[in-house]
């Protein structure tokens, strides 16, 4: 069994006594410190820090669904995004001295999972095929555990792209589908730099700074690089458009 599950099994046992307060629903994990659910995140990364591996296993479970949904709309592969996920919270776990506290622990550990993600992708080259039915861990859905379904995000980016509230339109349930269909397909033939910030944007909801710092660019770079990956998904989805 691997350092991770072994950290899994204990937080998940110390879980069940002890539950963790849900990751909270503001961008990036939320960060201001009035946050009880950061507050008790920064907690158990210092006291992991200090060397207690219960602790960060408490984390592992606090974050792990959210890491695995957000990689997933990037890769479009649910073993890959668990592998990925695997060893993005190895690598924080090896590298928890580098947390100083001027970022949310989800965003540290969100930056740690996004750049393996995009040097993966780097890696393959080639489009992905992203399905609005990707299970999550244990074969549930994103809505089984609670997060935003896969159509809630792939809403949230056509909502970006065709800059008007389909709210606003009478549509059936089918049509609904296929426009996130074609949407969540889109983001499967743009750049792996791209999709990161959409995902980071769209779907998880960083705020501009959060996202420059995960990706350690300018703020008026990542500006224009979002700028560039919302006219790309556009493009791709052009004809559907039309």
């Amino acid at each position: 069994m691997s350092s991770f599950s072994r950290l899994h099994d204990e937080a998940a046992d110390a879980h069940a006594t002890s539950p963790v307060a849900p990751a909270s629903s503001a961008p990036g994990g939320g960060g201001g410190g009035a946050d009880p659910a950061v507050a008790r995140a920064i907690d158990l990364l210092k006291r992991s820090q200090r060397g207690d591996r219960s602790a960060y296993g408490q984390l592992v479970v606090l974050y792990q669904d959210r890491v695995f949904n957000a990689i997933l709309r990037m890769v479009g592969d649910r073993d890959e995004a668990a592998e990925l996920t695997q060893e993005a919270f190895t690598r924080g776990l090896s590298n928890l001295d580098s947390f100083r506290g001027d970022a949310a622990p989800y965003t540290w550990l969100f930056r740690i999972a996004v750049n393996l993600a995009i040097s993966r992708l780097r890696r393959v080259q080639r489009h992905r095929v992203f399905s609005l039915d990707a299970a999550g861990s244990n074969g549930r859905s994103a809505a089984d555990r609670g997060g935003n379904s896969s159509g809630d995000q792939a809403a949230a980016l056509i909502d970006r792209v065709r800059q008007q509230d389909a709210s606003n339109q009478p549509s059936h349930a089918l049509e609904q589908r296929e426009r996130a269909e074609q949407v969540v397909a889109a983001l499967g033939r743009i750049d792996a730099e791209y999709r990161a910030v959409l995902v980071m944007r769209d779907v998880e909801g960083f705020d501009y700074q959060q996202m420059a710092d995960v990706l350690g660019l300018p703020l008026g770079t990542l500006k224009s690089r979002l700028f560039r990956a919302r006219i790309a998904l556009r493009d791709e989805l052009k004809a559907y458009m039309s």
